[in-house]
């Protein structure tokens, strides 16, 4: 009873905020009402930069900049980490995060669900966290993180390992951080994360949930 009540309150809440927009039901890219939909920078069809809060290291750790896309197959170029030491989810957005810690001890890093990343090449895909990840970054010059995320601009090409990534602002649109409260509960793993990846494409590209990608989101079970 408090998923749905929940489910509810975000659909209120995503109504309240956003614009009327059309049902998925038969809308296809080349529609008028689809391509008049409202764009955000960085995310859907737009190619400018995304906007939202700046996001900062903790003092004392570096980010190596420009982070390149994660090779799932063959992590060779990411100290040979797999997939079962990623933190985050998503297929779309795979990157490889090589941090340098100065301190002389551990950092706990968080990265705030909203954060993007983003792509240097505007035909492959921005990445988002949807949930909060937490790293805990050893001492030294070389520390190696998988991270996987949703992408935010489904027209465009996955990630890859030739692509190049830089880290964006944390976005605070209403209906997606609306989506971030609703999952700080949520049980989010390797089987369901693709319904999370549907709920976004349909708030960026519509603003709202219909009532399937809603019963979807309802059923993600409680952590």
């Amino acid at each position: 009873m408090k998923s749905a009540l929940f489910g509810l309150s975000l659909v209120l809440a995503i109504a309240a905020l956003t614009p009327a927009s059309p049902s998925l039901a038969g809308v296809s890219q080349n529609d008028e009402t689809y391509a008049d939909r409202r764009e955000r920078p960085g995310m859907g069809r737009s190619e400018a930069d995304p906007i939202g809060a700046d996001f900062d290291l903790p003092p004392g750790l570096e980010l190596v900049s420009p982070m390149m896309g994660y090779n799932t197959s063959n992590p060779e170029d990411c100290d040979h980490k797999y997939e079962d030491q990623a933190v985050g989810h998503g297929e779309d957005v795979r990157l490889c995060l090589v941090f340098r810690n100065r301190t002389g001890g551990p950092i706990r890093l968080e990265l705030p669900p909203g954060l993007v990343f983003v792509s240097r090449n505007r035909a492959v895909q921005n990445g988002m966290l949807a949930k909060r990840v937490a790293i805990e970054v050893p001492a030294g010059e070389r520390f190696f993180q998988p991270l996987f995320l949703y992408c935010i601009n489904g027209e465009r090409d996955g990630s890859n390992p030739e692509e190049a990534y830089g880290v964006g602002p944390v976005i605070g649109y209403p209906e997606m951080v609306a989506l971030f409260r609703f999952l700080e509960t949520k049980d989010v793993n390797a089987s369901n994360f693709a319904i999370v990846a549907a709920t976004i494409h349909e708030l960026n590209n519509f603003g709202k949930l219909d009532a399937f990608a809603q019963s979807q989101l309802d059923s993600l079970p409680d952590l």
